[in-house]
């Protein structure tokens, strides 16, 4: 079955309007990019699309109740759920750096879970 998908692309400023035909990562045709860097992000859109997750976890020993948080690098999109559930179970006191790693490997995914604030 032949799959066709229109992605906007995200990779640099000009927001290329995508087109993919498919039916398998092989076979993909990609057609509507400016730049190839726009290629594999709309194959990856269509085979695993990877999001950065950004959130906030509780702090205590500040002003502030929550703390930014985010992946340091894009995790699959399937586990952006898993993701959310799992900041609930962790709760953080100050000091924090921006940049300190809160969760390594956060989900198996080979990216940590970084402060995105110093308090």
């Amino acid at each position: 079955m032949d799959m066709k998908k229109i992605v906007i692309c995200t990779v640099c400023p000009n927001g290329c309007e995508i087109t993919v035909d498919y039916t398998t990562r092989e076979d993909a045709q990609v057609s509507g990019y400016t730049c190839k860097r726009g290629i594999p992000y709309a194959i990856n859109e269509c085979f695993e699309p990877m999001r950065t997750f950004t959130s906030s976890v509780k702090i205590t020993g500040s002003d502030r109740r929550v703390l930014p948080v985010k992946t340091s690098g894009p995790i699959p999109k399937v586990k952006l759920m898993e993701a959310a559930e799992a900041l609930k179970a962790i709760e953080l006191k100050v000091p924090v750096a921006m940049g300190d790693v809160i969760v390594e490997n956060f989900l198996d995914t080979g990216v940590n879970l970084v402060s995105a604030m110093s308090l």
